[in-house]
């Protein structure tokens, strides 16, 4: 068996440090937080919905009246119990799928959570390719005139 060039090793520490950071994403996302109190539920989801009249805001922020009585309506629909998938639903059947301000984690959704996370994996890994690849190089050219220039303007010093 020989031995990993360099740049296979740079490949493999990337693919591990790639591995490591979605581990860690994973985990974080999907981390149960125990249980919520009614009002920690209701907030959420109002944080979460937008305003069906106003550009860009959330109901919880909105001072329109449509975003009042879709406030009440999470306050009564999380008091009677229902899930919070089931309070986002009825209110995508009453609004639209525009109301939900968070995109979907499955599906074509789900390139929203995974596209920039890819991203800054991969412009990390090229940086340190490229600065190791730099390194090395700059280590090879390396004259032994260059080395004697740079001794005696140490002892000139």
């Amino acid at each position: 068996m020989r031995p990993l060039t360099d740049s296979q090793r740079n490949l493999s520490w990337m693919v591990l440090l790639a591995v490591m950071i979605m581990a860690i994403a994973y985990g974080v996302i999907s981390a149960d937080t125990g249980p919520r109190t009614e009002a920690e539920r209701a907030f959420d989801i109002k944080e979460t919905i937008l305003c069906p009249v106003c550009d860009g805001q959330n109901v919880l922020e909105s001072n329109a009246p449509i975003a009042a009585s879709i406030r009440v309506f999470i306050d009564e629909a999380v008091a009677e119990g229902d899930t919070d998938d089931e309070i986002r639903r009825q209110l995508v059947d009453k609004y639209d799928e525009d109301i939900n301000a968070k995109p979907p984690a499955t599906g074509l959704g789900s390139l929203v959570w995974t596209l920039p996370v890819a991203g800054l994996i991969a412009v990390v890994g090229s940086l340190v390719f490229s600065f190791r690849r730099w390194s090395l190089a700059a280590e090879k050219n390396v004259s032994g005139a260059d080395r004697e220039l740079v001794a005696k303007a140490r002892v000139d010093q």
